[in-house]
């Protein structure tokens, strides 16, 4: 009896050693294959930033803005496109069929994503903190809670993409899980996109005298309905202290998009109806 436990215990940890070897290799995998796109975006995303910077030409604003501008819309369709070939139309079929759990694939390619766009963020914040005209110089270095705005800085981002990331994921499994017709999915990822989005930035800019999308403002910190950007300005010329438009709710409320979001992903990926391959 002993020993039959023995090995039932020693083949359980093998397995799980397993397991964690393969999801190592997916990552891998992943990284491999995002690798090229995400390096080039953020290439170009830094040598902007760094013409910008050493230049301090204000009429390469505009230029600036326009470069970030297409990379914030091509990043969130490349990785739509690569969720949507993976878990509704299922062009990786080896993917399918590994002995590990849909919810896990997910997983670890939305690790792959976040590490990906945070890294193309990054490179923007070469002109944000280095120029003298930049958000740092220009409003934080002088606010009343240096640190509170840097931290908002990060989280408000981080936590925009993750938020993205999960409701991509819920709207694809659910279409799956709902309809095996193409144009039902269809509509069903966009309306579910559309609308969760929607209710986001409507509470977002409720009160707000005025507001842009995607682009970068000295009067306020930008704001995140998922990986929708918002600038929010108020009916005064500027505010004179830039951690007055610190927004926490928005983070919280991008928190619980991901929380719920992500959770429901999970529950349908893993759902006997939607796996085709009967994992």
């Amino acid at each position: 009896m002993f020993t039959a436990c023995f090995f039932i215990g020693q083949a359980a940890k093998l397995f799980e050693k397993g397991i964690i070897m393969l999801l190592s290799h997916i990552f891998k995998v992943e990284v491999k294959r995002h690798f090229t796109v995400f390096a080039i975006l953020t290439i170009l995303s830094g040598i902007s930033s760094l013409h910008f910077l050493l230049n301090h030409n204000q009429e390469l604003a505009f230029t600036y803005l326009l470069i970030n501008m297409v990379i914030g819309i091509l990043l969130p369709i490349y990785i739509f496109m690569d969720y949507y070939n993976e878990f509704f139309i299922g062009k990786m079929t080896l993917n399918h069929m590994l002995p590990i759990k849909t919810s896990h694939l997910f997983l670890i390619k939305s690790i792959v994503f976040l590490i990906g766009i945070m890294m193309v963020w990054g490179a923007t914040l070469i002109e944000i903190f280095f120029n003298p005209q930049g958000l740092y110089h220009a409003r934080v270095m002088h606010s009343t809670n240096l640190l509170e705005c840097i931290l908002y800085l990060f989280a408000s981002k981080f936590f925009g993409m993750l938020s993205g990331l999960a409701l991509m994921g819920f709207a694809i499994s659910l279409a799956k899980w709902m309809s095996k017709k193409v144009a039902t999915g269809h509509v069903l990822m966009a309306g579910t996109i559309i609308a969760v989005i929607g209710i986001q930035f409507t509470l977002i800019r409720k009160g707000a005298w005025h507001y842009a999308l995607g682009t970068s403002s000295l009067e306020s910190f930008k704001q995140y309905a998922n990986m929708l950007s918002v600038s929010i300005f108020s009916n005064q010329p500027t505010f004179p202290d830039i951690s007055e438009t610190i927004n926490w709710n928005s983070v919280v409320m991008n928190l619980i998009v991901f929380i719920i979001t992500g959770s429901l992903a999970a529950l349908m990926l893993n759902s006997k109806k939607y796996e085709v391959y009967g994992k």
